[in-house]
């Protein structure tokens, strides 16, 4: 059986840059096992992501709290602390959270609490005990997350801003709900959640460390293969922004938030990468064009930027700034000016790719993050080998796309002003 195991290796293995190979497996329940062998000192970090985030849910924020009680304790590790020591002793972590489109249990420790780890991941992930107690008391510690959101700004705006360019999708509310839809949440609410995202389909476990895949892949596969097969199954939603819509909120305070959203291309097309270097020359870093012009030029912003998340329906591109009540009006008037004709130049753009892969880069320093990219990139439907070809697909962007992309989708904006 062994040399079966290592036939099937064999196949698969990919050598991936500064001579690390990454193996893929795949369990006939769906189970997706990715593991990168490095070399240094003695560390490995593992992902759990599960399809489901946000998506496919009945009550708002449920996945969010469930992933959370999860922690608090399973069958044969009874309470938090227990969860915790067998990663902590050796100075290493667990946590877990949730995002739009999934939601991930991680982990880093030595190569010798390996073992003690995947012990926790497999009974957290299987056996939790989701205790009446955990759950009110993380449902009251959600509350006041939503709440205190109404105390800054820029959160402030983004939950009103989902509710105005979401509408109708999962992404209308933040991970953590709302106070109606967490206060309504059972038991038997989080135990239907974990059976809906805890199938085959949906799992993704990405490990990177110095171990040996042929060693790890069966203990990876021994605790995952009597998952049930399946997947969250969902309709693909489109939501583009048709009309044109400015919400104003008062709130108390002595600035003034401006974000605004606007169309954006799929996950699925070329046109991805060429916004994701939009959005770096639109609004990252002090070189970036909303800084420049809206800051050190015009004096407006105590802050701007722009991003453009990865999600699999309903992509936005989106713009911020920070301003003071009397500017809020020229403020807004040449944000949207700027992104729908940002004027860039070749030096714009080629600043953008160099910040965009000297970032992507730093941020791979440590396993939990690489092991973090790989599941990321399978569990998105990209497939684990984007992160190999991130860098050179934005490298390949030009001036020319980009300025035919902002044509393209630029054409239409929801906008929150928040203002005393």
């Amino acid at each position: 059986m062994r040399g079966l195991h290592l036939i099937l290796f064999l196949l698969v293995w990919v050598a991936v840059a500064g001579g690390s190979t990454v193996v893929e497996r795949k369990i006939e329940n769906g189970v997706t096992i990715l593991v990168k062998e490095t070399e240094g000192k003695g560390i490995v970090s593992g992902v759990v992501f599960f399809r489901g985030g946000q998506r496919g849910e009945e009550k708002p924020g449920v996945t969010n709290l469930l992933f959370t009680v999860m922690l608090k304790g399973s069958e044969k590790f009874p309470t938090s602390y227990d969860v915790s020591l067998p990663f902590e002793k050796y100075g290493g972590y667990i946590y877990s959270s949730s995002a739009d489109d999934f939601s991930e249990i991680g982990f880093s420790t030595k190569v010798e609490g390996l073992e003690e780890a995947l012990s926790v991941i497999e009974d957290v992930v299987k056996n939790p005990l989701l205790r009446e107690e955990d759950i009110e008391r993380e449902k009251r510690n959600t509350l006041v997350a939503i709440r205190s959101k109404r105390e800054r700004g820029m959160e402030f705006a983004m939950e009103n801003l989902r509710r105005l360019t979401y509408r109708g999708t999962p992404y209308e509310t933040s991970t953590l709900g709302t106070e109606e839809s967490v206060a309504s949440i059972k038991r038997e609410d989080l135990i239907k959640r974990l059976e809906e995202v805890r199938r085959g389909g949906n799992i993704v476990v990405s490990v990177v460390g110095d171990v040996k895949a042929e060693e790890v892949i069966p203990k990876l596969e021994r605790i995952f293969k009597d998952i049930p097969p399946g997947s969250i199954e969902e309709e693909e939603i489109r939501n583009p922004i048709e009309e044109e819509k400015v919400l104003r909120i008062k709130r108390e305070g002595t600035q003034a938030t401006i974000l605004c959203a606007f169309n954006a291309p799929d996950k699925d097309t070329k046109d991805y990468f060429t916004f994701k270097v939009l959005a770096s020359a639109l609004g990252d870093g002090m070189t970036s064009k909303l800084f420049i012009e809206l800051r050190e030029k015009r004096g407006y912003a105590y802050a701007t930027y722009a991003f453009y998340p990865t999600r699999f329906h309903s992509p936005r591109l989106f713009a911020y700034i920070g301003t003071s009540p009397e500017k809020k009006e020229e403020a807004l008037k040449d944000l949207l000016s700027l992104v729908k004709d940002p004027d860039l130049t070749e030096e714009d753009v080629k600043i953008a790719k160099n910040k965009i892969v000297g970032d992507f880069l730093l941020d791979h320093q440590t396993r939990i993050r690489q092991a973090w990219y790989l599941g990321f990139y399978e569990v998105m439907g990209f497939g684990w080998r984007m992160d190999e070809e991130y860098t050179e697909r934005i490298k390949g962007v030009t001036l020319e796309e980009v300025k035919e992309a902002v044509k393209k989708y630029l054409n239409r904006y929801h906008c929150v002003v928040v203002e005393p």
